[in-house]
C-alpha cells in the first residue's frame, strides 16, 4: 500500500529563506522598474508644462518625490504578480518545486511564506495610502501650482459651478463664484438637521460685506418636521454663515489628498445634504480592495506559475501585464458600476479581488500536490 508521508517545514528555515530572497529580488527590480517608467512617461507628459514655466530641476524633482507614493500604489500590484511568476517559474523549471513536493512537503506550505509575504505588503499599501499618500499629494500639487506655475493656493480669478460642503450641515451649490470681489452667482444654499432639510435659500447674487454676506434677489424656504413648506420672497438678506470668502476659492481636494477617515467624513457630509454618495462610498471600499489585490496577484501568479515549466522573464512580464490589464479592466468596470448605483459600493469595489480570489483559488485546488 503506497502512502504519501508529508513533512514539515521550519518556520523561516532554509526553504522559506531561499524562496523569499528570490521572490524579493525579483519584486525591488520589478517595482523599481515600474515606478520609475510611470514617473518617467508623466515627466514626458508634463515636459512642455516645465519649459513654458521655466521650471527649475529642485522643483521637478521636488515635484515627483511628493508622486512617488501615489505612483508607486498604483502600479504596486504588478510588482509583486511578475516577482512571483519569475521567482516559482525559475523554481519548477529547474524542478525544485518537483523536488520539494517528493521530499513530502506539501505544494501549500512552499507557498506560504509568499502569501505570508502578500498579507504584510497589502497592510503596508494600506498605511502608505492612509499616512503618506494624501499629504505627499496635497504637497505636489502646492509645487506644481505655487512652485513651478507662480499661482498662489487661492484661485485668482472665478470658479464655476461650485459645490461645498460647508459647516452645521449647510451644502451649497454656487454657479459661480468670482474670487476677487467676493461674490456668489445664483447660490443654492442648504440647511439640515441630521437628514432633514430645514431651509433653503435661493438667491441672485451673495455679496460678502464687513458685516457678512449679503444675499440679493431671492427666496427663502423653511420646512417643518412634517415637510411643510413656507417660502419668503426678499429683495435683501443678511445671512449668519461661517464659511469665509477664501473657502469658496479652494481648489477642490480630490479623494486621493484626503485620507479614509477624511473620505469618510466627507461621504457623511454629502450624505446629510441629501445628495448621492455613490462615488464615495465606492472610493471608501475600493481604499481598502486595491491594497488587498497585492495579495490576490500573488495567489493568482503562484497557481500559474507552479505548473508553467516553459518560458522565462518575457513569458513572466507579458504574463503580468495581461493579467494587471484584466485587473484593471474589472476595477475600473466595478467602480463605474458603483458610482452610478447599478451595483452596492461594497461589491463593486471588490468585484476584481473577487474575480482573481476565485480564479486563483481555482487553479490552486488543481495543480499537482
Amino acid at each position: 500500500m503506497n502512502s504519501t508521508v508529508r513533512r514539515s517545514l521550519p518556520l523561516l528555515g532554509v526553504v522559506d529563506r531561499y524562496v523569499l530572497s528570490e521572490f524579493f529580488r525579483y519584486y525591488l527590480l520589478s517595482l523599481a522598474g515600474f515606478v520609475g517608467f510611470v514617473l518617467l512617461f508623466d515627466a514626458f507628459e508634463k515636459l512642455d508644462t516645465f519649459i513654458d514655466y521655466d521650471a527649475t530641476f529642485v522643483d521637478i524633482l521636488h515635484y515627483y518625490w511628493n508622486m512617488l507614493p501615489y505612483r508607486a500604489l498604483v502600479v504596486a500590484p504588478i510588482a509583486p504578480l511578475l516577482a512571483t511568476f519569475l521567482c516559482l517559474g525559475t523554481m519548477t523549471r529547474f524542478g525544485e518545486v518537483l523536488s520539494l513536493k517528493a521530499a513530502g512537503f506539501s505544494l501549500y506550505r512552499i507557498l506560504a511564506p509568499l502569501y505570508v509575504t502578500g498579507i504584510l505588503i497589502s497592510g503596508l499599501s494600506f498605511l502608505v495610502s492612509e499616512w503618506v499618500m494624501p499629504k505627499a499629494n496635497r504637497r505636489a500639487r502646492e509645487i506644481m501650482q505655487v512652485d513651478i506655475k507662480g499661482r498662489t493656493m487661492r484661485n485668482l480669478g472665478s470658479r464655476t459651478n461650485v459645490v461645498y460642503l460647508g459647516q452645521d450641515s449647510r451644502f451649497y451649490v454656487i454657479r459661480r463664484y468670482d474670487v476677487p470681489r467676493k461674490t456668489m452667482v445664483s447660490p443654492m444654499i442648504q440647511e439640515f438637521n441630521q437628514d432633514r432639510l430645514t431651509r433653503r435659500l435661493d438667491a441672485a447674487k451673495g455679496i460678502y460685506t464687513d458685516n457678512g454676506w449679503i444675499l440679493i434677489e431671492g427666496l427663502e424656504r423653511r420646512f417643518d418636521e412634517n415637510g411643510l413648506e413656507q417660502a419668503v420672497p426678499f429683495d435683501t438678506l443678511a445671512v449668519d454663515l461661517p464659511e469665509e470668502p477664501a473657502d469658496f476659492a479652494k481648489e477642490d481636494v480630490k479623494p486621493e489628498e484626503m485620507s479614509y477617515p477624511e473620505l469618510q467624513h466627507y461621504a457623511d457630509r454629502v450624505r446629510q445634504s441629501g445628495s448621492s454618495v455613490e462615488i464615495y462610498e465606492t472610493e471608501l471600499h475600493l481604499r481598502l480592495a486595491f491594497p488587498f489585490a497585492n495579495l490576490v496577484v500573488i495567489l493568482i501568479a503562484s497557481s500559474f506559475a507552479v505548473q508553467t515549466r516553459k518560458g522565462g522573464v518575457a513569458l513572466g512580464f507579458g504574463f503580468s501585464l495581461a493579467i494587471a490589464f484584466i485587473y484593471w479592466c474589472l476595477i475600473r468596470a466595478g467602480q463605474v458600476l458603483g458610482n452610478n448605483g447599478t451595483l452596492p459600493p461594497m461589491a463593486a469595489a471588490w468585484l476584481g479581488n473577487a474575480v482573481f480570489l476565485a480564479v486563483g483559488i481555482y487553479l490552486l485546488i488543481r495543480a499537482p500536490k
